[in-house]
């Protein structure tokens, strides 16, 4: 279904002007060459092996150029946004992924060819793994196009007006008297979440498919014969959004096919618009860099902000601020070029402490000391949700496990990186989720449609983070079952829940009363630290002090748990000797300071 703004689309091209023999040609070459490979790639961005077959294609891209044109359709169940995460799916690829008859993902179709013996899948399937992709690749640039095709593009980066102007020359006579052109329009340097691979929340998607300016079935060309020479004009308004990404003009790209009717492409060329503006000065913010939950009263944060017109930017006014709460603002001088991005480090702000979430803003005003031209593109908002704070160090992780239930592990970890506590398939720990390798007799597997309560003990006041990884990249729900995780208090209040993710979690929580990070940094600092760590069973506990230790200190050991084990002074610290392996906790008291160092046992 589309928006009203897709529809505006599909409108306009309704009404365009199409010719074809009517002209000679002028820039198409009228020589036989040989066929350059159009790659359609499909998956999402829950998808684990996606980002390995991004890095594939751009190495084949840097290697080839022009010969490789690239399409990425977010497509299938790993596109299905969950939460907040931004819809990059169209209305198009479901069909195409279910002609090529894929098997898995990511999966790529090379000129929508059948490539006996690679096949992802069936027998006669066009789908192919990404360790076929090169091969496929190769074969295809071998052979000699029936058709060759030229363009050229305008695109006004002020009024979203695009301009496209084709031409093709048949230098042989193909088997089908009548094939089909495709006009797909893609768009690069999309920022969006790539969980799948753990590639993080701003991954950078390239050639991400928008739109089909043809259609789903392309323009009909109805003589196909040795010597036909046809030519296309294209005049359209870009819509401003499609589904959840605003199509940035600078970054869009246009990929031009024919195929011998919705399958065999017999060529195809990509396209670069060349951009103009209307306006000196133009500012657009680009994104906002920053934490989706922190635990940390103040938030830092960074913008991207790029120069759309055709003068330096050398100043901008930069408002920012909470929603209902503080706010700043940043007068910036120096120098961007037209269609030069630069990523600013805003000064951190102070939340709102009494919400649970918070909404920050960032408003670009006065570039070069003028109106700006195109005020849409100056206003951004992030959500952000502060952690939920625990009175009680005692805590219960209780999880039900889907129908895979060894896949799943999970971890708290305090601020400085340190695991304290966690439980479930200890192999998806070392191997950080996603990677599929996990079996039923793994360390610490669990069953899978289980209910589980997991106990532990904070001692110390601080910043936590719950760390669930699943190995398959399916979450605890909704593919296979409905499980769930729930972290909660004794009195039984939940401080986190969930169970919809992909590879990973990752949620903050609070014990008692927390100061900024750079606070806590510095009582790190000055404080003692164990080395090494993790220990192995048998060898001594070391400290390492930033200063001159104190003459006497005070100790105790705890399980995780909470339970005293050990105790004792600076003459002799614990051996881990007689405990085994497992996660504990020092406590280190001198001078009326008080310092708790996790640490860990290992077999």
């Amino acid at each position: 279904m589309f928006s009203w703004i897709e529809r505006a689309l599909v409108v306009f091209i309704a009404g365009l002007f199409l010719s074809s023999g009517i002209s000679a040609q002028t820039i198409v070459s009228t020589s036989p060459q040989n066929k350059r490979a159009i790659v359609e790639e499909f998956g999402g961005i829950y998808c684990v092996y996606c980002p390995h077959g991004h890095q594939v294609l751009q190495n084949l891209d840097e290697d080839l150029g022009d010969n490789l044109v690239l399409v990425n359709y977010q497509t299938g169940p790993y596109a299905i946004p969950i939460g907040d995460d931004l819809d990059l799916g169209n209305d198009y690829s479901f069909l195409l992924e279910e002609q090529s008859q894929l098997s898995g993902y990511p999966a790529a179709t090379v000129n929508r060819h059948v490539f006996p013996g690679l096949e992802q899948s069936v027998p006669g399937a066009t789908a192919l793994g990404r360790g076929e992709w090169p091969e496929a690749i190769g074969e295809i640039l071998a052979q000699t196009a029936p058709v060759n095709i030229a363009a050229t593009a305008t695109l006004n980066i002020s009024t979203r007006q695009l301009e496209l102007y084709i031409e093709y020359y048949y230098t042989a006579n193909v088997p089908l008297n009548t094939n089909r052109l495709h006009v797909a329009i893609l768009q690069n340097n999309v920022l969006a979440p790539q969980h799948g691979g753990n590639a993080g929340d701003f991954y950078t998607h390239q050639h991400l498919f928008r739109e089909f300016l043809t259609g789903q079935e392309g323009h009909i060309i109805t003589t196909t014969s040795e010597g036909t020479f046809g030519s296309l004009t294209y005049n359209l308004d870009l819509p401003i959004y499609y589904r959840d990404v605003w199509m940035d003009p600078v970054n869009i790209e246009l990929a031009v096919f024919i195929s011998e009717d919705e399958q065999e492409v017999l060529n195809a060329i990509e396209v670069a618009p060349v951009l103009v503006s209307d306006y000196a000065t133009d500012a657009n913010l680009i994104a906002i860099i920053a934490t989706d939950d922190t635990c940390d009263p103040f938030l830092p944060a960074e913008i991207i902000f790029r120069n759309d017109g055709q003068d330096m930017l050398t100043a901008c006014t930069i408002h920012y601020g909470i929603t209902d709460g503080v706010s700043n603002t940043v007068e910036w001088t120096g120098e961007v070029a037209p269609l030069e991005e630069l990523t600013l480090e805003l000064p951190p702000i102070e939340t709102l402490s009494g919400l649970p979430n918070n909404t920050f803003y960032v408003i670009l005003e006065n570039p070069n000391d003028s109106v700006d031209p195109t005020s849409f593109n100056n206003t951004r908002e992030h959500y952000f949700s502060l952690a939920p704070q625990a009175e009680d160090p005692f805590f219960e992780l209780a999880i039900r496990t889907d129908e895979f239930g060894y896949e799943l592990y999970w971890e708290v970890i305090n601020e400085f990186g340190e695991i304290l506590v966690n439980g479930g398939n200890q192999v998806v720990g070392e191997t950080n989720g996603g990677s599929q390798i996990a079996t039923p007799s793994d360390p610490g597997a669990y069953n899978s449609n289980a209910f589980i309560i997991e106990e532990f003990y904070l001692p110390s006041s601080g910043c936590y983070e719950l760390r669930l990884l699943d190995d398959y990249g399916d979450g605890l729900c909704c593919f296979y079952g409905n499980g769930f995780y729930r972290l909660r208090q004794p009195d039984g209040s939940i401080l986190l829940q969930g169970g919809e993710f992909g590879s990973f979690e990752e949620k903050h929580f609070t014990v008692g009363a927390i100061t900024s990070t750079s606070s806590v940094l510095k009582e790190k600092e000055t404080g003692p630290a164990l080395f090494p760590n993790p220990l192995q069973q048998g060898q001594a506990v070391q400290l390492l002090w930033p200063e001159i230790p104190p003459a006497r200190f005070e100790w105790q050991l705890f399980s995780a748990n909470g339970t005293v084990l050990l105790q004792g002074d600076q003459s002799q610290l614990p051996q881990n000797n007689q405990q085994p392996a497992g996660y504990y906790l020092l406590q280190i008291r001198y001078d009326e300071q008080l310092h708790t160092l996790p640490f860990i046992v290992q077999p």
